[in-house]
């Protein structure tokens, strides 16, 4: 007893365990073999418990014992696997964190099936930490019922599917989830979907807690009533209940797409950021196109840039090219130059032919 809690964190590779290394005696009311309080307390039934151990510990290395009596031995060590595993925390949380969420059937589901199929496929192992082969010889190679007939093949379906989809064998999976809490198994779970999808590279780094808990409670639907699935049926049942495992990866799944479709799209005002780029970038190269060229006559070319930059031009030639702009008729007082006067202003023009400055050279 003193060291159950201690080959549990070796067996799992737990940050810590939550006993608070005090065994008591369950109700028999409660027909069960062991169970776990919210202050860290464990319980462990007498007759299916308690008792098969000591009887084991009385006939210490006796060979030959019947496969009933070792199967009891063997069931009895597993109920004290299975509720250290549920004690089991990672770093800066307990287990007694997770009492409210634990009210939630979909976490009460997944906690009670990834605790059985961890403890009942581990088993030999932490037989093994514990030296009980040799205190009960063949304990190793006895038979035992798992427990939680309609939760376990939801969880075996769920690791399975989730470690194909992160290329982790389901094993690895059933062991990430079984060393934290019953209200750290989903987000866990939706952690590992969303590192290994494309999302880490759409989503903003302050967006992935947002993106990961959607994903969370996308998943934790599907396993709301599997605890209500008729259990006359036993194969039935297990269809049904891995079932809701699969669907439950499927949902998370849905959820991953819905995100990458929105990080995706841009924003509506990168978008117009992205247009006006285009549009200051086609006014540069017209506005570059219209500087003026002068000819080896003396005679200034000047091409007219677009009307929103027609107001850095002098009043004349803006009024100009406005009127070339609109398609206006010329004025009917307009007249042509004569040779001596082009380039000049009029007569308050100082020099005949002095080469006017264009736009970009005034002051």
């Amino acid at each position: 007893m003193a060291e159950q809690a201690g080959a549990a964190v070796r067996v799992s590779g737990a940050d810590h365990s939550s006993w608070n290394g005090r065994v008591a005696v369950a109700a028999p009311e409660r027909k069960v073999r062991g169970a776990v309080t919210w202050n860290n307390t464990i319980e462990y039934a007498d007759e299916k418990t308690t008792v098969p151990l000591k009887e084991m510990f009385a006939n210490a290395r006796v060979h030959n014992q019947d496969r009933e009596t070792l199967k009891s031995y063997r069931e009895a060590v597993k109920t004290v696997f299975h509720e250290n595993t549920h004690l089991l925390a990672a770093a800066g949380s307990n287990h007694s964190d997770a009492q409210q969420a634990f009210q939630d059937p979909s976490v009460r589901a997944l906690e009670e099936g990834i605790t059985e199929v961890h403890s009942y496929d581990n088993l030999n192992r932490y037989i093994d930490d514990l030296g009980l082969e040799q205190v009960a010889p063949g304990i190793s190679s006895a038979d035992a019922d798992p427990s939680y007939r309609e939760y376990t093949p939801a969880a075996r379906r769920f690791a399975a599917d989730l470690g194909r989809q992160t290329g982790q064998e389901s094993e690895d999976v059933v062991r990430r989830l079984a060393v934290v809490n019953a209200e750290q198994k989903f987000r866990v779970a939706a952690e590992m979907m969303y590192d290994n999808s494309d999302l880490p590279g759409l989503v903003p780094d302050q967006e992935r807690a947002a993106a990961v808990s959607r994903i969370e409670e996308a998943m934790k639907p599907a396993f709301a009533g599997v605890a209500d699935l008729d259990s006359s049926d036993r194969q039935q049942l297990r269809r049904q209940s891995a079932k809701a495992g699969a669907a439950s990866v499927e949902a998370g799944n849905a959820e991953i797409m819905s995100l990458k479709q929105q990080w995706s799209m841009p924003a509506p005002e990168q978008q117009v950021q992205r247009g006006s780029a285009a549009e200051q970038g086609r006014d540069t190269q017209q506005t570059q196109s219209s500087r003026q060229s002068t000819g080896s006559g003396g005679q200034q070319e000047v091409q007219v840039p677009r009307e929103p930059n027609a107001s850095a031009l002098p009043p004349d030639l803006a009024a100009a090219a406005r009127a070339g702009l609109t398609g206006s008729r010329p004025l009917s007082s307009a007249s042509r130059l004569s040779e001596d006067r082009q380039g000049s202003r009029g007569a308050a023009t100082s020099a005949v032919g002095q080469q006017r400055q264009g736009p970009e050279t005034q002051r």
